[in-house]
């Protein structure tokens, strides 16, 4: 049994991971992002991104910690000890930038990484929960024309929101080194894309056409994690994730707008709610290997794979790749034990990653290419820590009037490593 300390350290928590997620979604609609390939389907994918390993490349799938979450497979939730409570906090800033063969643009934003906590239930069952992004979505862009009535025509293309995953997970480990885990994540958020046409002449109304795509559902998510151990402190981890493809609900509602130029305020022609549909999230699978050297070294390899030539938006006629990421990542740790001096306990890490986005830009594929670092400074005599990572990618190119992007984002996390579930013996 818990006793009524840790039960209202458990609240405490839940309370303020509550508070936190309230604003979550209104913080993400508010940045001013503007990533132009965001236009096309969901916009800037974050599915199966693991903000907690970043500085070694992203790794996930067989990555295993008693001391941080890994929500992208829910089986390594057994790793947690059985008298401990872990609470991961993680902010991004993103700074990007795109250019041409003629035109070049910078833009940067803040953004929440994610936010989880996990604890064990029993000696064998694990359970954690959390929220962090699905999908972003944020662009601006322009066009004009000259029109020999209507003089200089301008065009403008604006889009806002994302989509966002609240998940809920456990773990049970079976024999003494398999695990298996199951995530029941809810998908929900807005997306906002607004197409304006208007002209220098001040006769000419501004035109604004706007579709607000509301989502939800549920999607399920499963992993298993298996452990080879060996002596002198080795091991080796091998797992695998799965998820199929999964209908959420899809309402989206079209509003049509004028207004004189000059003129702040919209007059509102039609306002209609189209016809419920369902938007398919498409299936994914991954898998990868983690190993421990020595007291010293680790690293690990991962593979992962989403089916989105099958996905469809409503009222979008684009087609998409199916992407993929090949990861790789290293750690050294210095020293594992807390009594040792400070400079040695912290943790550095490093990776590469490769893949293909699901976005294609005049039947061309997009690929990606990425380096990271992080460094894990702990609090002294503690496991508790700061988590800083930094990644440089690039999608892309200049050539056959293509757009190249880079991007440059430094990881802020919190994580807090506490024992909570411990009896106590005097009183």
């Amino acid at each position: 049994m818990l006793n009524t300390q840790t039960y209202l350290k458990i609240a405490s928590v839940l309370l303020f991971s509550l508070l936190m997620l309230a604003p979550f979604g209104a913080t993400q609609a508010q940045n001013r992002i503007n990533m132009p390939y965001s236009i096309y389907g969901l916009g800037e994918v974050r599915f199966h991104h693991n903000y907690q390993t970043m500085g070694m490349g992203g790794i996930s799938q067989a990555f295993r910690s008693n001391m941080t979450v890994n929500e992208i497979n829910p089986a390594s939730y057994t790793a947690v000890d059985t008298t401990s409570f872990i609470f991961d906090l993680t902010m991004v800033s993103h700074f990007y930038e795109q250019k041409t063969s003629l035109l070049t643009q910078q833009s940067d934003y803040i953004s929440m990484g994610n936010l989880s906590f996990s604890f064990p239930l029993t000696k064998w069952w694990a359970f954690a929960a959390g929220m962090k992004p699905y999908s972003l979505m944020g662009y601006s862009i322009r066009d004009e024309e000259d029109h020999p009535m209507a003089g200089k025509v301008h065009y403008l293309y604006e889009g806002s929101g994302g989509l966002n995953q609240l998940f809920i997970g456990n773990a049970v480990q079976l024999f003494d080194h398999l695990s298996l885990g199951v995530n029941a994540s809810y998908v929900f958020g807005d997306m906002r894309r607004e197409a304006s046409i208007f002209s220098d002449s001040a006769d000419v109304f501004q035109t604004n056409l706007l579709y607000t795509n509301r989502a939800g559902g549920w999607m399920l998510g499963f992993g298993m994690q298996y452990e080879f151990v060996f002596a002198n402190n080795r091991f080796l981890t091998v797992g695998a994730t799965y998820g199929h493809q999964q209908d959420i609900s899809l309402r989206t509602k079209e509003t049509l707008r004028w207004r004189l130029p000059g003129v702040s305020a919209y007059d509102t022609l039609s306002h209609r709610v189209l016809d419920e549909a369902t938007l398919s999230l498409p299936q994914h699978y991954g898998a990868g290997v983690f190993a421990r050297f020595s007291n010293n070294w680790a690293g690990g390899i991962d593979y992962q794979w989403q089916n989105w030539e099958s996905f469809r938006l409503p009222g979008q006629e684009k087609t998409f790749n199916n992407s993929y990421q090949l990861a790789a990542g290293i750690v050294f740790n210095p020293t594992l034990e807390t009594y040792s001096p400070f400079i040695y306990r912290w943790e550095y890490t490093a990776g590469i990653r490769y893949g293909q986005s699901y976005l294609r830009h005049q039947d061309e594929t997009i690929n990606e290419f990425g380096i990271s670092f992080g460094v894990h400074i702990p609090v002294r005599r503690a496991f508790s820590g700061i988590r800083i990572g930094f990644e440089y990618s690039q999608r892309g190119s200049v050539d056959d009037h293509f757009m190249q992007e880079n991007f440059y984002r430094l990881n802020v996390g919190v994580n807090i490593y506490e024992r909570w579930f411990i009896r106590r013996r005097f009183f």
